[in-house]
């Protein structure tokens, strides 16, 4: 019994390496060969039509990417103009910072030269006044001493 196990197993060890060995290719035979011949004509139709077909979408692809450099370019060179533009919008806009700047101080000055003047005009007013009011009271303490002293005159002469 033993015996028959051994060579059981040998058996099926054997029947699996079999098995697991790659099979041989088969090979066609004269019929496929003649008609492989025949087809030939057909084959070679067709490979002619896919190679014009991937040469025509190959022109296709080459035009695009002509195309897409082409725009490409005119975007690098819009991009150069308006880098170049906006570095002359911030040049005239740093320049007219510095000029805002300047009429900024320049105006400033204006308004003190305006209180300046207008506290000068205020104390001219005041003085001018004044001294209208101290002539007026200045005339009218003359005029008051010359009558008294008329009175006083006048006075004495009647009386005496």
């Amino acid at each position: 019994m033993k015996r028959f196990y051994y060579t059981s197993a040998l058996l099926i060890v054997l029947t699996l390496l079999t098995l697991s060995l790659p099979q041989p290719v088969a090979h066609a035979g004269m019929f496929d060969r003649i008609k492989d011949i025949y087809n030939t004509p057909e084959k070679l139709d067709e490979l002619q039509q896919q190679y014009s077909d991937a040469q025509a979408l190959l022109e296709n692809q080459a035009q695009k990417l002509e195309q897409s450099l082409i725009v490409t370019e005119q975007l690098t060179q819009k991009q150069a103009e308006l880098t170049e533009q906006n570095e002359q919008y911030r040049l005239q806009n740093e320049e007219l910072l510095a000029q805002n700047s300047s009429l900024q101080a320049e105006m400033e000055q204006m308004k003190q030269q305006r209180q300046s003047l207008i506290g000068k005009l205020i104390t001219t007013a005041v003085v001018i006044v004044s001294l209208i009011v101290l002539y007026l009271a200045s005339v009218r303490i003359w005029r008051f001493a010359v009558w008294r002293k008329q009175r006083n005159a006048a006075a004495r002469g009647i009386s005496g």
